[in-house]
């Protein structure tokens, strides 16, 4: 129980860490995050044998989570409590001075965390809270300067900050350059941002940063923008120069970028935005960077094409979610280039004041975002904002129109910046692994939770499944009361319910039917397995950037239902034989087919379970809590049953492959009367 709360509880230890100082034995500063996300698996397990009281085994992966990751604080404090646990109380004092040197001054957890209770009659202990309660000084990095339009990065202005797992830079803002143009050539657009500049209407770029991740092969045309200043990185660096998706760094400063690349060969093909979407750490990294005058563009490459299974080579949309922090442009290299000029001219053309608001609180992302989705080339009136037109997975360049998009950006004010909408999940129906859908233990319905965007997995065999989201934590610049809608942007409305759960809907129950693949709306030609809800706050006078609930539904999968909506067969496809394509990074593919039992009053009986064709088709039965049955009475009914373990092994294709294998505990059935066909168990044991 109190290893379970482990977890969350360190959590809290790492909010107050901040950057952490830098060893002269330990890994440089670029590599910290990267290695803190190989050793965070680790702590999970250690975690994970603790709870169970496998001390031994939880000790020995710690151990090697600290190896990884010798400079976190949050490994070495999870060493000291699994020391505790053991009784090895001076080995948990060199642990805690070790996460103290560190950067950990919480005195409240080293003193009411029940798992240091062995530890606190240690004539050190109360050094140790007389140290936590000193303040900590955290390394200051030298701000670099900024020469010639470059702002260079090394060593000496990064610091790694472990509450994030992100290396932040501190640049030398000094104040403007007033010789430099605002901006070059871009005729009517540079012409107004040269009026506005000179009426001093426009705060212009400085301040501004341009991060290239793709070792220049499509840099924004930065000549054109003479105020901004371009990131470069120390050639020291070497391999730690960021190059495709950037998911490592948050700069000091307002920053737009991009990387013109993509995974383009194997079976995990994808772009840069596919990648973030898969791995929680990265969508942690994309989320902070929003939050934080971030905002980068990556090119679809070939994630949002129309086609399937890539003949006419395309895959269709692909995306397992859509998300407001990143843009994505339609095509493939220097397809981002439309998207970061129009951005570059948008931040110049802010309002001084509303720019510098904006910087402070961090909204200078998601305002670009509700600004170019507003004005984007398919919104033709106000209404259009709140409909799928507006809010794609993906963007078509020449759809922008950057002198419309500009003068709006121009055009507000200090009153009107749009609100701030923050989603989070209260409850959601939940499904259980080994019954209502297999995988490996890795792979989850819940894809990710952020408080922009909410992704989901339609794994399970339920039609419907139901969450309550709120949006309570949404925010206006001017504190004006918010309401909301909640609006089906992609996916078949008949088979989507919203409801509205107060006045101002400020907190919704969805209902969300399992969906097949379908076009994304009757005129294209691209399809999708994926349903999005957009969530949007008002302040009474403007629309939020988007938040997203999305499901994703795997392709890879044949379904059937009854009139009564109970699951009737599932066929699974891509394990040993060649189903539709469905990313190997959140599903394990298996080939067999499922066929479910029910009682006439609707009560499930279990299912079978049907692998290859006739005439060497192989069939086994399953009780309803999953388990395989090895005995029958003369009814057909399950006698007794064996636990199943689902892996995942090598396949044939370059990626895993789901195996069912037998599990070790046998399980009893008796019945009540002849007529109880649902089993219960009566007994376990190996």
């Amino acid at each position: 129980m109190i290893f379970m709360r482990r977890i969350m509880l360190i959590a809290s230890i790492i909010a107050n860490l901040g950057p952490s100082a830098c060893f002269a034995d330990e890994p440089g500063v670029f590599r910290r995050p990267g290695l803190m996300e190989a050793s965070q698996p680790l702590q999970l397990r250690a975690i994970l044998y603790a709870r169970n009281n496998q001390l031994d085994e939880a000790l020995a992966v710690c151990q090697e989570a600290v190896r990884v990751a010798p400079f976190s604080a949050k490994a070495n404090y999870l060493l000291a409590a699994i020391y505790a646990k053991r009784g090895e109380v001076d080995e948990c004092v060199t642990a805690l001075k070790r996460a103290q040197e560190l950067g950990f001054r919480d005195v409240t957890f080293l003193e009411r965390d029940p798992d240091l209770a062995s530890v606190r009659k240690h004539p050190e202990f109360a050094n140790l809270i007389a140290e936590a309660k000193k303040p900590f000084e955290r390394p200051t990095p030298k701000p670099a300067s900024l020469k010639l339009g470059v702002a260079l990065v090394g060593a000496e202005n990064a610091v790694w900050d472990e509450s994030i797992n992100l290396v932040r830079t501190t640049f030398n803002w000094k104040g403007p350059n007033k010789t430099l143009a605002i901006i070059r050539e871009h005729g009517e657009v540079g012409r107004k941002l040269w009026k506005w500049h000179g009426e001093k209407t426009a705060a212009g770029n400085y301040g501004d940063l341009y991060d290239n991740c793709d070792k220049d092969h499509s840099n924004l045309k930065y000549d054109l923008f003479p105020q901004i200043y371009r990131i470069e990185y120390q050639p020291e660096l070497g391999a730690d120069i960021p190059h495709g998706l950037q998911n490592r760094i948050l700069h000091g400063g307002v920053v737009i970028g991009n990387s013109s690349t993509a995974m383009a060969g194997g079976p995990y093909w994808r772009s840069n935005p596919r990648l973030a979407y898969v791995q929680p750490n990265s969508m942690a990294a994309l989320t902070t960077q929003y939050f934080q005058n971030h905002l980068y563009v990556y090119p679809e490459h070939m994630d949002h094409d129309p086609g399937h299974n890539g003949k006419s080579f395309g895959y269709g949309d692909v995306y397992p979610a859509n998300t407001p922090y990143v843009l994505i442009s339609q095509g493939s290299s220097y397809s981002d280039q439309p998207f970061l000029d129009v951005l570059a001219c948008m931040l110049a053309a802010f309002r001084p004041e509303v720019k510098k608001l904006l910087v402070e609180r961090g909204w200078i992302a998601p305002t670009l975002q509700q600004i170019f989705r507003s004005n984007y080339g398919r919104v033709e009136k106000p209404d259009d904002y709140l409909t799928g037109v507006a809010h794609p997975s993906v963007f078509d360049a020449t759809l922008i129109d950057p002198l419309k998009m500009v003068s709006a950006t121009h055009d507000m004010t200090v009153q009107t910046i749009p609100p701030l909408v923050r989603i989070r999940v209260e409850k959601q129906d939940q499904a259980v692994v080994g019954t209502d859908y297999f995988e490996t233990g890795a792979y989850h319905e819940n894809l990710f939770d952020t408080p922009c965007a909410i992704a989901r997995i339609g794994r399970s065999t339920q039609y419907r499944r139901r969450m309550t989201v709120s949006a309570q934590d949404s925010v206006d610049l001017n504190k004006k009361p918010l309401r909301y809608a909640w609006v089906v942007l992609r996916g078949d409305e008949s088979l989507i319910k919203i409801e509205p759960l107060d006045k101002s809907a400020s907190r919704a129950e969805l209902t969300v039917a399992w969906h097949a693949r379908r076009k994304i709306h009757p005129e294209s030609e691209l399809e999708s397995n994926r349903v999005d809800i957009g969530v949007f706050a008002h302040n009474g006078s403007e629309w939020s950037a988007p938040a997203f609930v999305t499901w994703y539904f795997l392709d890879n999968e044949d379904r059937e239902y009854d009139e009564q909506q109970r699951i009737r067969s599932i066929t699974y496809h891509g394990g040993t034989d060649v189903g539709n394509y469905a990313d190997p990074l959140i599903q394990t593919p298996k080939t067999w087919k499922d066929t479910y039992r029910y009682t006439d009053d609707g009560r499930l009986i279990g299912w079978t379970r049907t692998r290859g064709i006739l005439p060497s088709q192989e069939t086994e039965q399953f009780t309803p809590d999953g388990g395989l049955v090895i005995e029958q009475d003369d009814k057909g009914r399950p006698l007794a049953a064996k636990s199943v373990v689902y892996i995942a092994r090598p396949g044939s294709r370059g990626t895993p492959i789901l195996v069912q294998l037998p599990g070790d505990e046998i399980w009893h059935y008796t019945y009540a009367s002849p007529d109880d066909l649902i089993g219960k168990i009566q007994s376990r044991g190996k």
